[in-house]
C-alpha cells in the first residue's frame, strides 16, 4: 500500500481519520502507531515491523537508562544504540555489498547478507540515533512515554521517506494532539497532497516510463545520454519532492506539521546552495551528527576538506550498497571543497552559476541511477561524444520525453516552490487546473510504482 494507491486514498486514509477524530491521550497515540504499523506492512512485508520494532525499544530504553546514568556508564549506553542501529544498516543494507565485494557473490559470506532490505530503514535508524545522541549531550529529556516514542518512529506520513523528522519536531505536536485532540488542516492538507500526487504520477511516472528502457540498454550518442541524464534528474526530483508534498500534507491533515525538505533545488547558484535546498532534513542531520563532529569547518584547510569529503560519501553510501552511490558522494564531496576554496576567487554572473549547478548535479546523477560502475562509465562516455553525437527523437517515446522535459524544466526553475504557494490566493483558473491535474493524477496513477526513496 502506497500513497498513490487507491487503497491508501479511498479507505486507510479515510478511516484512519475518522477514528483518530474521536480518541485522545494514549489511545489516540496507540492508533497512530498501530496504523502506522498496518501501513508500513503493507508498503513491504510484514517482517519489516521487527527491524523497526528492535530500534524503537531499544533507543527508547537507552535512552532513560543514558538519563539516569554516571559519564562512564553514558558512553557505554550510546555505544549499545549506536552499535545496535548501525548494526542493523550493515546487516541489511551495507554486509551484501562488502561480501560480494571481498569475498565474491558465491560466497557463504555473501549468501548470509542476502536478505530483502526493509523499506525507510535508513530513516529511521537516523532519527532514533539523533534522539539518542541529543539526550547523551543533555539537548532535550528522554521522552518517558513509550506510545509516544512509538508514534514518533511509526508515523506513516513520514516513515517510508521522510522528511526525517526529528524528536525535537514532532513529539512535542504527538503531546498536543493527544492532549486536545487532533485538527486535521484540510485544505492545506489535501491542497499539498494533491500537488504531491500530481508530480508523482503525472510527471515522475512517465518520465520513468520513458527513460527505464533507455538507461537498461546504455543510452546511444551523446543526444540520447543527455537526454536520459536530464530526464532521470526530473523523475527523481518530481517523485522525490512529490512524496515529500504528499508527506507533510498528510501530517497537516492530523494538525502536524512535518518540516520542510525542499526549497527549489535546481535553482541553486552553486553546490552549497545545492545542498542546503535539496533533500534539507538529510542535509541537516549530516551537518550536526557527522560533519560539526569531525571538526567541520573549525580547523584546518585540509582537514576541513578531509571532513566535507568523509561526510559527503558517507552521505552517498546512506542512499544504497552500491559503490556508484560511494562515488556519488565522492564527486559531491571534491565539488563542495573546490566550490569552498576556489569560489570566493571567482566572479560569474548568476546565470551561468545556476546554469552550471545543474548541469553539474545532472551529471552526477548518472553516478546514482546506474546499476554498476560499468554502466556509468559507459554513460559518461556518451554524454561526452565518445560514441558520437547520436540521432535525434526518432521515436513517439523520445519525442515525448523532450516534451515532457521540457515542461519539467520550466516547472523547476519558473514555478513557484509547493511550500510557498497559497490555493486561498490562486487564480479560479489555476485552481480549477489543479483540480483537474489532481484529477487526471488519480486516474493514471500506478498502484505498483514505488517512490525512488522507499529503497533507501
Amino acid at each position: 500500500m502506497l500513497f498513490n494507491s487507491a487503497q491508501f486514498i479511498f479507505l486507510f486514509l479515510p478511516a484512519v481519520l475518522v477514528c483518530a477524530r474521536f480518541l485522545r491521550g494514549n489511545p489516540l497515540l496507540i492508533w497512530i502507531a498501530l496504523t502506522s504499523y498496518y501501513f508500513y506492512s503493507f508498503a513491504g512485508d510484514a517482517w519489516f515491523l521487527l527491524p523497526m520494532l528492535f530500534t524503537t525499544v531499544l533507543d527508547f530504553g537507552l535512552a532513560l537508562k543514558i538519563d539516569r546514568a554516571g559519564a562512564v556508564e553514558r558512553r557505554i549506553l550510546l555505544c549499545l544504540s549506536l552499535c545496535g542501529n548501525l548494526g542493523l544498516l550493515v546487516y541489511f543494507k551495507y554486509g551484501g555489498l562488502f561480501s560480494r565485494t571481498f569475498a565474491g557473490n558465491g560466497s557463504a559470506l555473501a549468501s548470509f547478507f542476502d536478505v530483502a532490505l526493509p523499506a525507510g530503514i535508513s530513516f529511521y535508524t537516523f532519527q532514533t540515533m539523533s534522539y539518542v545522541i541529543d539526550v547523551y549531550r543533555r539537548r532535550c529529556p528522554p521522552e518517558r512515554n513509550f506510545w509516544s516514542f512509538v508514534s514518533f518512529v511509526s508515523f506513516f506520513p513520514h516513515l517510508v521517506a521522510g522528511p526525517l523528522t526529528r524528536h525535537d519536531q514532532l513529539i512535542p505536536q504527538l503531546h498536543r494532539i493527544a492532549r486536545e485532540g487532533i485538527a486535521p488542516r484540510w485544505r492545506e492538507g489535501l491542497f499539498l497532497f494533491a500537488l504531491g500526487l500530481a508530480k508523482k504520477s503525472l510527471l515522475a511516472d512517465r518520465i520513468a516510463t520513458l527513460i527505464d528502457p533507455m538507461i537498461a540498454s546504455g543510452p546511444d550518442g551523446a543526444l540520447r545520454g543527455w537526454l536520459c541524464a536530464i530526464g532521470y534528474a526530473l523523475q527523481i526530483y518530481f517523485d522525490f519532492s512529490g512524496y515529500t508534498d504528499m508527506a507533510i500534507g498528510l501530517g497537516r491533515l492530523f494538525g502536524i506539521e512535518l518540516p520542510k525538505n525542499f526549497d527549489s533545488p535546481y535553482r541553486a547558484s552553486d553546490i552549497a546552495d545545492f545542498w542546503r535546498r535539496w533533500h534539507m532534513t538529510l542535509s541537516q542531520w549530516l551537518r550536526d551528527y557527522l560533519y560539526i563532529p569531525l571538526g567541520g569547518s573549525r580547523c584546518s584547510p585540509l582537514r576541513c576538506g578531509i571532513n566535507l569529503l568523509i561526510t559527503m560519501v558517507l552521505g552517498g553510501l546512506w542512499h544504497g550498497a552500491n559503490w556508484t552511490f560511494a562515488c556519488w558522494g565522492m564527486f559531491h564531496g571534491v565539488w563542495l571543497i573546490a566550490h569552498r576554496f576556489l569560489a570566493p576567487r571567482l566572479s560569474l554572473p548568476a546565470i551561468v552559476r545556476q546554469g552550471t549547478t545543474f548541469l553539474g548535479v545532472t551529471v552526477g546523477w548518472i553516478l546514482f541511477r546506474s546499476t554498476n560502475l560499468s554502466q556509468a562509465r559507459h554513460w559518461f562516455a556518451q554524454i561526452l561524444g565518445l560514441g558520437g553525437v547520436g540521432r535525434g527523437a526518432e521515436t513517439p517515446s523520445e519525442q515525448a520525453l523532450i516534451l515532457l522535459c521540457l515542461v519539467g524544466l520550466v516547472i523547476v526553475h519558473q514555478v513557484p516552490n509547493s511550500g510557498t504557494i497559497r490555493l486561498d490566493r490562486l487564480p479560479v483558473f489555476q485552481r480549477v487546473l489543479l483540480g483537474a491535474a489532481a484529477g487526471f493524477a488519480v486516474l493514471l496513477m500506478n498502484d505498483g510504482a514505488k517512490f525512488l526513496y522507499f529503497q533507501f
